[in-house]
């Protein structure tokens, strides 16, 4: 009897220390979660890590043709990804973005640009020739991942001429992370 009283005590402090190392791995799991989660808010709260532009054009060109569309009105530049001086965003981290093109046809030309990713064309934006003489708008949106250091841009395809309005810009350029 003394024996099985004995074999009954070696085995609940078996139990009892397998229990014991359990709880301890159980309380480092929730520790760790724990971690994860505080910085998890903190990068979604961090404003360091936003980043997002909209620059737009200030006067209207019945004649532009060729090259890369600069927006140098900057409404807002968070990151400073976005160059006003030669129209480029320059991805300050990698990531998923959002990019928006619209451009205003001057008159009733016909106008066509791409957004450019490190000199790839990934969308077109059109304003198609019309036959009343007033101004169309050629909006277009694309997702693109992008690495730190990738440049997007606005780049004539064809046609020519873009407007603005002197209350605000029509033809704009926007992006942001997600």
């Amino acid at each position: 009897m003394l024996d099985k009283i004995n074999d009954t005590t070696i085995l609940l402090k078996s139990e009892i220390g397998q229990y014991e190392i359990d709880q301890l791995k159980m309380s480092a799991a929730v520790s760790s979660l724990e971690l994860f989660r505080i910085n998890q808010t903190q990068s979604k709260c961090d404003v360091s890590t936003r980043i997002g532009f909209t620059a737009g054009v200030t006067s209207s060109s019945s004649s532009w043709s060729s090259g890369t569309l600069i927006f140098p009105n900057v409404i807002t530049n968070v990151g400073n990804g976005y160059n006003p001086i030669d129209g480029v965003f320059t991805a300050p981290r990698a990531g998923v973005y959002v990019f928006f093109v619209n451009v205003q046809s001057y008159s009733n030309n016909a106008i066509y640009v791409d957004i450019v990713l490190n000199g790839a064309t990934k969308v077109r934006a059109m304003v198609d020739q019309g036959s009343q003489e007033y101004n169309d708008a050629g909006p277009n949106l694309a997702v693109l991942s992008l690495q730190t250091g990738d440049r997007v841009w606005v780049k004539h395809h064809s046609g020519q001429g873009y407007y603005t309005d002197s209350n605000g810009p029509i033809t704009t350029f926007s992006g942001f992370l997600i």
